[in-house]
């Protein structure tokens, strides 16, 4: 018995070492030449002004509440101008410009504006209010009244109100009130279906509260409790009817809040003005948004109004990973640039420290616009190289020799040069570069969490690829990024980029 327990322990021992061989002759087999692996440094443009998904410079177009051809309207008074360069246009309207009767929905003028933009190549948002848009609804006839007018009937006399700012009358309505809780259900969806996949639209404002739907100088409540209920009725019913779609809310501090809630320096951050932080985000319900997944924060006075509150408000929202954030600059390009170039620079430097992947022009819309776009290019650029996402690649490693049909693995360091984040994880490309810089095959790797890239900080991949069914040769390795749900190849600011979206490396042997 005992030497038959030998004899099986010398047996199980010489299938260790017979297996053991094998799997070293596989990893050395699958090793590609890890030996021969080394970092190439990539040659970054740090002047290049990209552009990409989820980002960049918005234009205004007034049209749906403004048909005067001398007025506000992009198009009407700008025809010939396609504002090359700026990739977004934000559309503005309001609820009563598209229901006036119970369920009739007339979306002509801002598909007409939709379509107008679009064959120009700009991507929409939706600058949307259903509360008065306060100067057009001044005007006969009335645009941008907000609630309709039958909703405003249907309503009890202590459910709606009107209110002054700096001498222009507005309307506001009780936003908890049943009925109006129930029209403004049935509109948001009916908003929702009709930018569908066919039209489709990057961002939606939440301009559900208050003078310009900003979130401010609304209705009036008794006390702070019915106020954030009511607030977070609003909150709901719009993250109901777009739970696909990024919403942003204006962080604006309130002036019918307490003071200390928006006191201190508007030019930077200053911790000690913020020692009331909870009563400010209690006071607007922005603590029951900063639950919402989908809801992004935008500041409608960026270079001249944004408190410490504010600034830590979206902080905050940034930090938990929420976008895109917006910022709009608080008056227009002719008033700033009284101010002088270091005044003009300041402003857009203060937009970009609220992490925007969306700065409005300066100027907003028209010839105001345009004037900033065509005399301010170096701030229209400076913008463009630090909004939104910047990603690069400072380093890339990978076997300097490879076998068809054999998986290999990509190192590389990125960083993101940009204020903001991306809103997806993109995938890595590869492909091989033939010497007459046609692409001789091209690849897809897995994704990478690109969405969770912020700026000053260092990110490290290594993604698996396979090249198969290649012509044995040398080749130059080249890498990209592309948004999975576009198929839309990511600019990056280097040197040596070829077609569909790759960038050179270096030298690689297929064999």
């Amino acid at each position: 018995m005992h030497r038959r327990i030998q004899r099986i322990e010398v047996f199980v021992a010489a299938w260790v070492v017979a297996i053991s061989a094998f799997c070293f002759v596989r990893a050395v087999e699958a090793d590609d030449s890890n030996d021969e692996r080394q970092p190439v440094v990539l040659r970054e443009l740090t002047d290049a002004v990209i552009h990409n998904p989820d980002m960049g410079w918005v234009l205004y177009e007034n049209y749906p509440l403004d048909p005067d051809p001398h007025g506000s309207s992009t198009l009407l008074t700008l025809p010939d101008e396609s504002f090359a360069g700026v990739d977004n246009v934000a559309i503005m309207f309001s609820w009563q410009d598209i229901e006036q009767q119970p369920d009739r929905y007339d979306f002509s003028k801002v598909d007409f504006a939709y379509d107008y933009w679009r064959r120009r190549g700009k991507t929409i948002q939706l600058r949307m209010s259903t509360t008065s848009l306060m100067w057009w609804a001044n005007r006969t006839p009335a645009a941008g009244k907000g609630a309709p007018d039958y909703v405003r009937e249907h309503l009890s006399a202590d459910e709606k109100q009107t209110r002054d700012m700096a001498g222009v009358a507005y309307d506001v309505e009780d936003v908890a009130a049943p009925y109006y809780q129930e029209r403004l259900a049935k509109f948001l969806r009916a908003v929702d279906a009709h930018f569908s996949d066919a039209r489709p639209v990057t961002l939606v404002d939440l301009r559900g509260f208050g003078a310009w739907g900003e979130w401010h100088s609304g209705f009036k409540y008794s006390n702070v409790e019915e106020r954030r209920d009511a607030l977070k009725n609003v909150i709901d019913s719009w993250c109901k009817a777009f739970p696909r779609r990024a919403l942003a809310l204006s962080a604006s501090y309130d002036p019918d809040s307490p003071k200390e809630l928006y006191e201190g320096d508007t030019r930077e951050f200053d911790a000690k003005y913020t020692s009331h932080y909870q009563d400010f985000l209690n006071y607007s319900a922005f603590d029951y948004a900063l639950e919402k997944p989908n809801i992004a924060f935008r500041r409608d006075g960026s270079g001249g109004a944004v408190h410490s509150n504010e600034r830590k408000l979206i902080e905050e929202a940034f930090n938990r990973g929420r976008g895109p954030m917006v910022a709009e600059f608080v008056d227009g390009y002719g008033q700033s640039k009284a101010g002088g170039a270091k005044w003009l620079e300041w402003k857009v430097d203060d937009a970009l420290s609220l992490h925007p992947n969306y700065v409005c022009l300066l100027g907003w819309q028209a010839g105001d616009a345009l004037a900033f776009v065509r005399e301010q290019q170096t701030l229209v650029d400076r913008g463009m190289r630090r909004m939104g996402y910047r990603f690069v690649p400072t380093s890339v490693s990978y076997p300097t020799t490879l076998e068809n049909d054999r998986d290999f693995e990509l190192h590389a360091e990125w960083v993101n040069r940009g204020v903001g984040r991306a809103l997806r994880d993109y995938k890595l490309m590869a492909g091989l570069i033939r010497a007459d810089s046609a692409t001789e095959a091209r690849m897809i790797g897995g994704a990478i969490p690109t969405s969770r890239w912020i700026a000053k900080e260092k990110y490290a991949t290594e993604t698996s690829l396979k090249f198969a069914d290649v012509a044995p040769g040398e080749y130059d390795l080249a890498i990209g990024l592309i948004d999975p749900q576009t198929s839309r190849a990511i600019e990056l600011p280097l040197e040596n980029g070829v077609a569909g979206g790759l960038y050179r490396v270096s030298k690689i042997s297929i064999r």
